[in-house]
C-alpha cells in the first residue's frame, strides 16, 4: 500500500497551539499525497497530537491508545502514532508502555511526520523522533483550517518563563518569534480566502519580538489591523507581568482588535505566586486589571486558576476565591494541580489532599458560574455585535456567533449570514450563552 492510497486521521488534545499544529500537519500530509479523514475507524493511520500540561490530559491519551491495541497487533498495515508535547516529554517510555506504537514524534519534529510514515511503510519503523534539530516553520496552507471564517495564526513558539508547575518550556523549547512580514503575509492570505477573524497564538504572546529585537506585539497588531477583509483580531495567551500600557493602548486604538484579554492570574495568594515563579503579586495583578479597564473601555478579562498547588493553605485559597469574585472574569479555566515530572514544583510535596482539591475546584467553579450568570443577565436588553459562526450545533433553526468579548450568542437568521458581522438585541441569557434577535 502506498502513501497515495493511505488515509490519516489526526486527533487533537490540548491548547489552540496544538489545534494549529494539527492544521499544519494536515497540510504537510495532504501535500505529500496522503488522504485525510475525520473518522479514526476508517483511517489507515491514526495520530494523536497531545498535551502534557496536566496529568489528566495524558491519561486521556493513554486510554485512547489502549483502545487500539487489538487492531494495532492484528493489522500490520495499521499505523498508530503520538506526536506533540506528550511525545516530547515521554519519548521511548511511550513505546515501552505501548509496544504497538509505530510513530513517536516530538513538538519540533512533527513536520517530519510524512517522511516518517513513508519509512514505516517501507518496513523501517517504528520511528522515534524527539530531536530539536531541523527547521522551525510557521507558515501553513491557509485553506487547511477547521473554520471557514476564523483561523489561528502562530506568531511565536516556546516560552522563557519557567513557571514552576509548567512543562511547556521543557517540551516546546525557548521563545522564537516569527518575522512580522511573514505573519502579515499569512493574515492577508487568510483574509483573501474568507477568514474574518484571526487569533494570534503564542505561549506568552505579549513577549513577541523580545527574543530577536523585532517590533513588539503592539506594532504587529497595528500592522495587521489594516489587512483588507479582516474584521477582528484576538491574541492569546498574555502573561500578566508583560501586559504593557503600550499594548493596552494598541487594543484601545485599533478598531479590529477585540476588547478581550486572556491574562491568567493562577492564584490570588502572594505566597503561592512566589512558589509558582509567576513574577508578580496579587496587587500587581489588580493594578494590571485596573489599568486595562481604564485604558480600554468595556474590556473583558479571561483567566486561568490552579487550585491545590503544593503548600496552598485555606487562607491562600480564600485569597484566590476573592480575586476571582473581585475581578469578575468573563471566563475562567480552573484546574486542580497535578505534578509534571521535570518541573521544579514536582520536587515539592503534593500535600493538598485530593478531596480538598476537588472541593476548592467546586467552589471556584460555582463562584465563576455566579459571575457568569449575573454578568450575562445584566446584558439582556442591550445590542451586541456578533460575528456569525454558522448554524447552532444544538438547534439547527438558529445561528450562533461570538461577541467582541468572546461571549456566545444564539439567534434566528438565515445561514447566509455566516462570516458576517450582525447586530443582535439580547432577550435572554444563561450562565454561558446569550440569546437574542437580529437588530436590523
Amino acid at each position: 500500500m502506498t502513501d497515495h492510497n493511505r488515509t490519516v486521521c489526526i486527533i487533537t488534545f490540548g491548547c489552540q497551539m496544538n489545534k494549529l499544529d494539527s492544521e499544519v500537519m494536515r497540510a504537510e500530509l495532504a501535500g505529500a499525497g496522503f488522504g485525510l479523514t475525520e473518522e479514526p475507524d476508517e483511517a489507515d493511520v491514526v495520530i494523536y497530537n497531545t498535551c502534557s500540561v496536566r496529568q489528566h490530559a495524558e491519561d486521556k491519551v493513554f486510554s485512547h491508545l489502549g483502545a487500539w491495541r487489538r487492531r494495532a497487533q492484528e493489522d500490520e498495515n495499521f499505523v498508530l502514532g503520538v506526536v506533540g508535547c506528550m511525545a516530547q516529554r515521554l519519548g521511548a517510555e511511550l513505546t515501552q508502555r505501548f509496544p504497538f506504537l509505530k510513530l513517536v514524534c516530538g513538538s519540533r519534529a512533527f513536520l517530519r511526520v510524512p517522511e516518517h510514515l513513508r519509512a514505516i511503510m517501507r518496513g523501517e519503523g517504528p520511528v522515534l523522533d524527539i530531536g530539536w534539530d531541523g527547521p522551525l516553520r510557521f507558515a501553513r496552507d491557509p485553506r487547511m483550517r477547521r473554520s471557514a471564517h476564523s483561523a489561528y495564526v502562530s506568531i511565536m513558539r516556546g516560552c522563557n518563563n519557567f513557571c514552576s508547575y509548567c512543562i511547556v518550556p521543557h517540551v516546546r523549547g525557548r521563545e522564537v518569534s516569527r518575522a512580522p512580514e511573514d505573519i502579515a503575509q499569512e493574515v492577508r492570505a487568510l483574509a483573501a480566502d474568507g477568514v474574518r477573524e484571526i487569533t494570534l497564538l503564542g505561549q506568552n504572546v505579549n513577549s513577541y519580538g523580545t527574543d530577536a529585537g523585532k517590533p513588539g506585539l503592539a506594532d504587529l497588531l497595528a500592522r495587521i489591523n489594516g489587512v483588507a477583509g479582516l474584521k477582528r483580531i484576538r491574541f492569546v495567551t498574555s502573561h500578566p507581568k508583560d501586559v504593557s500600557a503600550e499594548l493596552l493602548r494598541a487594543v484601545a486604538g485599533l478598531d479590529k482588535v477585540c476588547e478581550h484579554l486572556h491574562a491568567p492570574p493562577q492564584s490570588g495568594s502572594d505566597a503561592v505566586l512566589r512558589a509558582m515563579n509567576r513574577g508578580y503579586s496579587a496587587a500587581d495583578y489588580r493594578k494590571m486589571v485596573e489599568q486595562a479597564r481604564r485604558i480600554i473601555p468595556g474590556v473583558e478579562l479571561a483567566g486561568d486558576f490552579i487550585v491545590g498547588f503544593p503548600g496552598e493553605s485555606e487562607d491562600d485559597f480564600r485569597l484566590t476565591l476573592e480575586l476571582l469574585r473581585e475581578v469578575r472574569f468573563q471566563q475562567s479555566y480552573i484546574f486542580k494541580y497535578s505534578p509534571r515530572p521535570g518541573t521544579r514544583a514536582a520536587l515539592l510535596e503534593d500535600d493538598v489532599p485530593a478531596s480538598v482539591k476537588r472541593e476548592r475546584h467546586r467552589l471556584m467553579l460555582a463562584a465563576q458560574e455566579r459571575v457568569d450568570t449575573e454578568r450575562r443577565r445584566a446584558m439582556v436588553g442591550s445590542v451586541v455585535e456578533a460575528l456569525v459562526d454558522g448554524v447552532s450545533p444544538r438547534d439547527p433553526t438558529k445561528l450562533t456567533g461570538r461577541t467582541r468579548a468572546n461571549d456566545i450568542v444564539v439567534f434566528e437568521g438565515p445561514c447566509e449570514l455566516a462570516g458576517q458581522l450582525v447586530n443582535v438585541r439580547l432577550v435572554d441569557s444563561t450562565a454561558l450563552t446569550l440569546f437574542g434577535h437580529l437588530a436590523g
